[in-house]
């Protein structure tokens, strides 16, 4: 056996002299009786997920843009510690690279294993193993440490990936997946158990939690899929209101049967139960997206989200506009995202005028909730995502109003070099000086939020990374001293919630100092906080949460600054 088999050996003990051993941790997919994992993509006829006799079939039948259906476990790996994955899987078919796969991923490099029919596959590393996938099931075992990557059937080593695990992590990734892993492949094959070790114990704690900070469960149910809350406190009561939606089914998108919740605390946030509304005089964490007008008349700055289209439609938008099809609960429709609009009312709400973006009528444009506020002088601001072709990662614009009928737009920010992805997800804010800024969610690099500062109303802009690793930028609170405090999900071992204070209003953030608040997540799936300043000085902090149970569920954390 070669040198490099015996290390791979020595890594299966997964001990490093740095470290304790790490923690196995399994999914067990034989019995009907069993839970399904935590899903990505799938949502359509053509992949499905679903137990049978020997285990759990998992099936990705087509080739159109979203037909994948994978489950991902993050698993907190050490690159210098090393970190194991198993499976026990036996392929029915497999067309196409990530049909049927394991996937790694350690924060620093990846790699795909593909089982073929006849052989498998590190696509990476660019090396394969032949052998029979399909007459029975066969455990599979891939081992990492630094940048060595092995392979295992039924413990026999077959592949000797020594130096070879060095592509890059997409995004800084650190997990490991299984299923269906790319929309123009197809595959099936029954999966019995999956085995991970978990590194998230050291890493834990080298980033504790703030001791004192309190954690409570808004609303929890399993089955139920709840994600991305939004906060309000009624300042006559003091009653603090969340409110989200729930779904049957893992997504981001919005779904047929999907039904909208509201809880009440009477308590500071430490107990929740079920409301049929929330009063009018509940107060938000964000400036409302309708305000008063210089002129009287009420104005907002408005966007078009995902517009759901037949497929008989499908020539009027190809190539003028990016055709989205995940998350549809119509078969073969589509939906685009592009286009804003100004909305302005002379009547106290009752009708309204709207007048279209002409900058924003592009290959993609939208916004998110926290983009928009009045600014000191009376205009509206709202920050929006805009893509302006197949080619372009996005831009940060702005558009500003007086009158709710005429715009001044101006680009803000994006990469010249097209290699960030700049998102929709930003976070607007002007200081007491008039001074604007904003905080867009970035995807690629070292997953830091950018920072824009614009001096002169919005026209002209400087931006820079902030130093602030994480996302989104929704959590925003002043305290009495005037500082402010940004909390955000973190989604890289260990995953959790964090917060970060500026003493400047927000114009420079102290980076080195990050506070958090939990550290316990299982996995990516988790955060976009809301956050809110009670009485007492008690910020709380409302997001959206998962665990090893793999219920996502709306908890809270109460919490002061240390």
């Amino acid at each position: 056996m070669r040198q490099s088999f015996r290390m791979a050996a020595a890594l299966a003990l997964a001990v490093s002299a740095a470290g304790a051993e790490p923690a196995w941790k399994q999914e067990d997919f034989t019995g009907r009786e069993g839970r399904k994992p935590e899903w990505s993509g799938g949502g359509n006829p053509r992949t499905e997920a679903r137990f049978v006799a020997e285990g759990l079939l998992i099936a990705d039948r087509g080739t159109q843009q979203g037909d994948m259906e994978t489950t991902q476990q993050g698993w907190c790996a050490d690159p210098a510690q090393g970190a194991s994955v198993a499976a026990r899987v036996k392929v029915i078919s497999c067309v196409g690279l990530a049909g049927v796969m394991i996937g790694v991923s350690d924060g620093v490099g990846e790699d795909i294993l593909t089982l073929y029919p006849d052989r498998i596959e590190l696509h990476r590393a660019k090396l394969s193993h032949s052998m029979d996938t399909t007459a029975d099931f066969h455990d599979y075992r891939i081992d990492i440490r630094g940048q060595d990557i092995m392979v295992f059937v039924d413990t026999v080593p077959v592949i000797d990936g020594q130096g070879a695990f060095v592509f890059p992590a997409h995004e800084g990734r650190n997990r490991v997946s299984i299923g269906g892993g790319a929309s123009a492949s197809t595959g099936e094959a029954v999966w019995q158990w999956l085995r991970w070790t978990d590194g998230s114990g050291n890493l834990r704690e080298r980033f504790p939690e703030l001791a004192t900070a309190e954690h409570v469960v808004v609303f929890r149910e399993e089955g139920v899929y709840a994600p991305f809350p939004g906060v309000r406190m009624d300042p006559a009561t003091g009653h603090v209101y969340a409110s989200f939606t729930r779904k049957s089914v893992r997504t981001h998108y919005e779904t047929l049967g999907a039904q909208a919740c509201r809880m009440e605390s009477r308590d500071g946030g430490r107990t929740w139960q079920e409301v049929e509304s929330i009063p009018d005089t509940a107060v938000g964490d964000r400036p409302p997206a309708v305000a008063t007008l210089p002129d009287g008349a009420l104005g907002q700055i408005g966007q078009n989200w995902r517009q759901w289209y037949p497929p008989e439609r499908l020539p009027e938008f190809e190539g003028k506009y990016r055709v989205e099809r995940s998350g549809t609960y119509k078969p073969d429709w589509f939906a685009v995202n592009s286009g804003g609009w100004l909305g302005r009312s002379e009547d106290q709400g009752k009708t309204w005028t709207k007048t279209p973006v002409p900058a924003l009528d592009t290959y993609a444009s939208c916004s998110s909730p926290w983009s928009y506020l009045q600014l000191r002088d009376g205009r509206l601001l709202r920050a929006f995502l805009v893509v302006n072709g197949k080619g372009d990662s996005g831009d940060v614009y702005v558009t500003m109003s007086r009158d709710g009928r005429t715009d001044e737009t101006f680009r803000v920010m994006g990469d010249p070099a097209e290699k960030l992805r700049f998102t929709e997800e930003t976070l607007a804010h002007e200081t007491s000086q008039g001074v604007i800024w904003l905080l867009t969610r970035v995807e690629g690099g070292d997953d830091q939020l950018w920072q824009a500062v614009s001096r002169d109303g919005g026209k002209t802009w400087t931006s820079q990374p902030s130093g602030i690793v994480g996302h989104p930028p929704s959590g925003l609170v002043k305290l009495a001293d005037g500082r402010l405090v940004l909390i955000y999900g973190y989604r890289h071992p260990p995953y959790g919630i964090r917060a970060v204070v500026s003493a400047d209003e927000g114009l420079t953030w102290n980076a080195d100092r990050i506070i958090t608040l939990r550290n316990d997540g299982a996995g990516y799936d988790l955060g976009y906080p809301r956050s809110l300043l009670l009485p007492d000085g008690t910020i709380l902090t409302v997001y959206y949460f998962t665990l090893d149970d793999h219920v996502t569920h709306i908890a809270a954390t109460r919490w002061r600054l240390p």
